[in-house]
């Protein structure tokens, strides 16, 4: 995917970054009120399942991050983005942390922050200052 997309950061889809609650998909007690941006967190990673919103998922983590980027070990080589977050304001890009919005997290030891830019496509580039090899 890195070689694919030359290294942008792109979201699954370019629509605004909010949601309501749908019928099937939604969890009692993991959903709000209406059509909003904490739906769209939520959406964004319940059950892992790969949801499409204009969100870009990131970790802190390094051993999370080398595990989503080799496609939990199915993959044997994946790249890791190293964002500089002390620029997201000045790109016009909103961070959402999933631990402090939704209920009930999927993976809440990801400490998973999804970033979202303000036409809700690719992340500014230069919020990237290093990429890592990772995998075997």
């Amino acid at each position: 995917m890195h070689e694919r997309l030359r290294g942008e950061l792109r979201p699954k889809d370019t629509r605004p970054f909010v949601r309501a609650p749908e019928f099937g998909r939604a969890e009692f007690g993991n959903s709000f009120w209406g059509e909003n941006e904490a739906n769209a967190v939520v959406e964004h990673q319940q059950h892992q399942a790969g949801f499409p919103t204009s969100g870009v998922s990131t970790t802190p983590h390094k051993e999370r991050a080398a595990y989503y980027a080799t496609n939990g070990g199915t993959i044997p080589r994946g790249f890791i983005y190293i964002i500089d977050t002390s620029l997201l304001a000045d790109r016009d890009v909103t961070a959402y942390t999933v631990n402090d919005i939704v209920p009930l997290p999927s993976v809440p030891s990801d400490d998973e922050v999804i970033l979202v830019a303000a036409d809700f496509g690719c992340l500014p580039s230069d919020l990237v200052v290093g990429v890592v090899a990772c995998g075997s």
